[in-house]
């Protein structure tokens, strides 16, 4: 029992160290929430109830929406429901074993539809609003009850992290809350605390109590060798009471379970991101003071104000088609318009330039232009129109690759695994006793534009060439068309099964050659017995004849 408190106080002061690390950027998320996403303005506030109050204070929407065309537009383009984003593949040693790659093909198309059948393609979403937004976003991928696989976005403001000595995030701590019910259903009446009992057995048993989750990876003496239950699982999952500091549940992983991605990092030495609002948010709030003025001169030029002066006898009627009377011997006693003279033009001109800057920082041009092209357009011209674009965008689909959508795929995989909804593998992975980790391809359209990068490169230095090449055709020979022919392909998308095995290539191209060199032997002889033909009869026993087999003497 002693150990177990011990471990309940090391959690607790871990997450709260964590905590201590983080307030530097509580105050700028804060920030950031009431020009981006007003819905989380109340991070590390609680509230009982939905307010709009937050969205009142918000005279113009352009970095709301900018972020929903992100994040909309790398769930439609990057991860979508209705297509295959990804392909896992066989290690590289392992992949000229038709029957090992086609198995791995199998695995893609189940991975693919538990995925669809599973939340993650709301969480996702929601990921993809606070990455853009915050710059840093978690994601929880775990076995479900109701369908194979189950994803938790985590809050911003719920959870702090830690990273390891490659950058790379592998600690989270978060704290949330639970009523009874929920922790009697997760970890068991007889796990819970005094407390909670009582509060289950309560005929209202509403009360929420703080749970603080840590998951971390175990270090060498934690672990017993040749021991794999929970206890000795690499990733630690400790669940405890804050309340009565009480350990719930502690049990572990065999991989990660959350993945943490930052759009992109500030420093080195912090674990937290950077995210496009920090570019946009200079402007974001110098739109929304504009908007509010602007919001104003428009309404002072609908409604002016009136000048009225101090000897003016009758009452001003400001309605459309109104009757106000004045005293004609002194005209300049008449009520007049004041203080309406602002320029309303500049403003707009002024709030256009913040809207640009806003929506650059967020790729909206990016994503616009994938919904907007039309299908008569050449590759080509998509390439150009792409290529500037995606040059911005591609480090942060970079980091995303290899912080979340790698590490979660592999993760997946081994969850699907273990619960047998594969097909039997190969007899060649029976015999090895292991199933490896996949390799894992991405043929999304963002994945495939960024790829077709090196295409359009390609393409404009064979333009370039061409005239020089017909001039000394053996500058050619700098250029392995082989190589180039199959990365264009890949990049395009073409299927990897559709590309010929390079050694069938070779074996083919060998066996053209000879055909080659046996009809140009062939074409030869009948040249030559032509030749012989026309000149007269050849004698049996003469040297010529003995030169030229398979001819007849007349």
């Amino acid at each position: 029992m002693k150990s177990r408190t011990d471990l309940a106080d090391r959690v607790l002061q871990r997450h709260l160290d964590l905590v201590y690390q983080r307030a530097t950027w509580e105050t700028l998320w804060e920030d950031i929430a009431k020009y981006v996403m007003p819905r989380k303005a109340g991070i590390f506030t609680k509230e009982s109830q939905p307010s709009v109050e937050d969205e009142t204070l918000l005279f113009d929407g352009t970095a709301v929406r900018a972020n929903m065309v992100l994040a909309n537009g790398q769930l439609s383009w990057m991860t979508p429901m209705e297509s295959r984003w990804f392909t896992m593949e066989p290690p590289k040693p392992m992949e000229s074993e038709d029957s090992i790659e086609q198995w791995f093909q199998r695995c893609t198309e189940v991975v693919q539809a538990e995925l669809a059948r599973s939340n993650f393609y709301t969480e996702i979403h929601e990921l993809y609003l606070d990455r853009g937004a915050f710059g840093t976003a978690a994601i929880m991928v775990e076995a479900g009850r109701s369908s194979s696989l189950n994803f938790t976005k985590l809050d911003i403001g719920t959870f702090a992290i830690s990273e390891n000595d490659e950058g790379l995030v592998d600690t989270i701590s978060r704290e949330y809350e639970m009523t009874a019910r929920q922790a009697a259903l997760k970890f068991g009446v007889e796990s819970l605390p005094e407390p909670m009992r009582k509060e289950l057995e309560s005929p209202k048993g509403n009360r929420k109590f703080p749970i603080v989750h840590t998951i971390y990876p175990r270090g060498p003496g934690e672990i017993e060798f040749g021991k794999r239950d929970s206890a000795n699982k690499p990733f630690a999952s400790v669940y405890v009471c804050k309340q009565t500091r009480t350990v719930l549940l502690a049990s572990g992983f065999d991989e990660q379970p959350f993945f943490c991605t930052r759009y992109l990092k500030w420093k080195n030495a912090e674990a937290y991101g950077y995210s496009p609002s920090w570019t946009a948010l200079p402007e974001a709030r110098q739109l929304n003071f504009l908007e509010k003025q602007l919001d104003s001169l428009a309404e002072l030029t609908a409604f002016p104000r009136i000048l009225i002066p101090a000897d003016f006898d009758g009452d001003i009627d400001l309605r459309a088609g109104g009757v106000t009377y004045f005293d004609p011997n002194n005209p300049s006693a008449t009520p007049k318009e004041w203080g309406t003279g602002g320029r309303y033009d500049v403003g707009v001109a002024r709030a256009e330039t913040k809207r640009n800057a806003i929506n650059e920082a967020f790729h909206v041009d990016l994503f616009k232009m994938f919904a907007m092209l039309e299908k008569q357009m050449t590759a080509r011209e998509v390439m150009e129109r792409s290529a500037e674009k995606l040059i911005q965008f591609s480090p942060t689909f970079a980091r995303m690759t290899t912080e979340l959508f790698n590490p979660m795929l592999r993760r997946t995989f081994a969850i699907l695994a273990r619960q047998g909804k594969f097909p039997p593998p190969p007899q060649q992975l029976v015999m090895i006793g292991a199933i490896p980790e996949p390799e894992i391809s991405y043929n999304s359209r963002v994945a495939l534009a960024i790829k077709q990068l090196e295409n359009a490169a390609f393409i404009r230095t064979s333009e370039m060439l061409l005239p020089y090449a017909q001039i000394k055709p053996e500058m050619l020979d700098n250029f392995d068309f082989d190589e180039i022919t199959r990365d264009m392909a890949r990049n395009d998308g073409l299927p990897a099964r559709w590309l010929m095995d390079e050694d069938m290539v070779a074996q083919m191209r060998a066996q053209r050659a000879q055909a080659a060199q046996a009809a140009m032997e062939a074409e030869q002889l009948e040249r030559t017995a032509s030749a012989l033909g026309k000149a007269g009869a050849v004698k049996q026993d003469s040297m010529l004849a003995g030169m030229l087999p398979g001819l007849r003497a007349a």
